[in-house]
């Protein structure tokens, strides 16, 4: 039986088997599987983008960070299921609950995302980071 198995998907024959069109099939199968992941990471990439820049504009618009800004991270972050240990840092000179008209900051957004195959296995884990930059227009006296 082994050998039989093994002459027939060893055959240089124009016809082809059972066994040989099933080995396609699921190859082809995995490969769809492998692309639809792969749009599934740009897409939370794409997500995590959109994230910081509402991340600097409120920070823009208030003049740095308190409660509002976590409460809104926490709030676009519990949108997104298919990240792990998603945290954001603002980096700017000085404090950054009070930042002074005109100077500039940064925001950065990380998190980890999986790419599992047809079952979500979790195989690779991919490390993402988001990033932002705006300009304070708050002036504090």
């Amino acid at each position: 039986m082994k050998k039989k198995f093994k002459r027939l998907l060893l055959s240089e024959r124009g016809d082809s088997s059972y066994i040989s069109s099933f080995v396609y099939i699921f190859v082809v199968v995995i490969m769809i599987a492998f692309i639809i992941n792969v749009f599934h990471i740009i897409t939370v990439k794409q997500e995590m983008d959109q994230i910081a820049d509402q991340i600097v504009k409120q920070i823009q618009l208030n003049g740095g960070t308190n409660g509002d800004t976590d409460a809104l991270f926490n709030y676009l972050a519990g949108q997104m299921n298919e990240v792990e240990g998603l945290t954001y840092q603002v980096s700017c000179p000085g404090n950054a609950s009070r930042i002074q008209i005109g100077t500039p900051f940064y925001v950065s957004i990380n998190g980890q995302c999986y790419l599992g195959g047809i079952w979500k296995f979790n195989l690779v884990r991919i490390n993402m980071r988001a990033q932002g930059a705006g300009v304070s227009e708050h002036y504090w006296k």
